[in-house]
């Protein structure tokens, strides 16, 4: 699912990028050993760390999983159930489909559509999922608008139901913290408890490291210099890691068991008739947010559910976030915006301190 910098504001301190499938091996213990494999995949990096003593196949397995997702989800495989899908296609959906519809549909329901996969055609044709940026007017957003609702899909019998024909399916929103969670979910089917998958910026933390201590994650503060989209989508993949190694933090959190992801308005953008036009699309309305809020990082039990809400918060805003957290307390959520003179505030939830204590 190529994306470039949907949500690349998360970092690992202490990354040591190696590109392609090179593993490095540190010995922990006598028996255990400490493993790092770094790469490319779904447009973006991933950076994975894992404490083990068998370490059989991973490798393999890991590119399979991968190929999976991406036969499965991606808008940018021809073959993919989503496209299928998408074209109105008589195709068998699979678990992962189903799997990352179902949550989906849950988390659009939680926060009263902010939420919605159904946005495809919009985001597309706002030129956020691919090169081929189609200028919209206000007729055209307000056509397109009246096929956008979570509420006009349903699986039955593993078939994919539409009540318009023409909405688009688009799950990039959450693709690559499901992602994040399969591999988890992976290690721990193999005893592997202590580990950090890092896919693209969407974050999931085991156990602690063998020496005790927890996984070390920083929040990046947003720059108002970040190139837009158009100028940075066809820089390689390995000077946009090198770039996320030079990026500021803004905070830090220590974590384990849980999962942190991050959404922003201040990266991935592109400037029309001096215009700057952002990402989020708001489901209810078809247009781009215009509010202040330039980030919003969730920490959850899952990555899958932190993308979601990650993004969610991005289309409702400051205020409506954290009148959605007053009877959502379980996530814990630090949100950056602008204020009136533009100056940069934070602020986060009541249970989001515990996370930032160290060991």
């Amino acid at each position: 699912m190529k994306r470039v910098f949907k949500k690349t504001n998360i970092w690992i301190f202490g990354c040591l990028v190696a590109f392609g499938w090179a593993m490095i091996n540190f010995s922990c213990s006598k028996t255990e050993k400490r493993m790092q494999i770094d790469g490319l995949v779904q447009g973006t990096y991933y950076h994975i760390i894992f404490y083990a003593t068998d370490t059989t196949n991973i490798s393999s397995d890991l590119k399979q999983i991968f190929a999976d997702i991406d036969k499965t989800l991606s808008l940018w495989v021809n073959s993919s159930i989503v496209n299928k899908v998408n074209r109105n296609e008589d195709v068998e959906l699979n678990k992962i489909f189903t799997d990352n519809f179902i949550f989906s549909q849950k988390f659009s329901e939680i926060t009263n559509g902010a939420f919605d996969i159904t946005v495809g055609d919009l985001v597309r044709k706002q030129g956020f999922a691919n090169k081929n940026r189609e200028p919209l007017s206000e007729e055209q957003i307000d056509s397109l608008l009246q096929y956008v609702g979570y509420k006009n899909v349903a699986i039955k019998n593993n078939k994919l139901i539409k009540k318009y024909p023409q909405t688009q399916i688009d799950f990039n929103a959450i693709a690559q913290g499901y992602t994040s969670d399969y591999i988890a979910n992976y290690f721990k089917k193999r005893g592997i408890n202590s580990f950090i998958v890092d896919v693209g910026g969407e974050v999931i933390c085991g156990e602690v490291k063998p020496n005790g201590r927890k996984w070390t994650v920083a929040i990046e503060k947003p720059e108002n210099d970040n190139p837009p989209l158009d100028s940075i989508s066809n820089t390689p993949a390995n000077d946009q890691i090198k770039s996320i190694k030079q990026r500021q933090a803004i905070d830090t959190v220590y974590l384990k068991n849980a999962a942190i992801v991050t959404s922003g308005n201040y990266r991935k953008f592109y400037i029309e008739n001096g215009v700057k036009y952002s990402h989020t699309i708001d489901p209810s309305t078809g247009r781009p947010v215009t509010h202040t809020l330039l980030s919003a990082s969730v920490i959850a039990p899952d990555a899958t559910t932190a993308d979601a809400l990650a993004t969610a918060c991005m289309v409702m805003g400051l205020e409506k976030t954290q009148e959605f957290l007053r009877t959502h307390g379980e996530y814990a959520v630090y949100l950056i915006y602008s204020d009136a003179q533009g100056n940069l505030k934070t602020w986060q939830s009541n249970n989001f301190n515990k996370y930032t204590q160290k060991d």
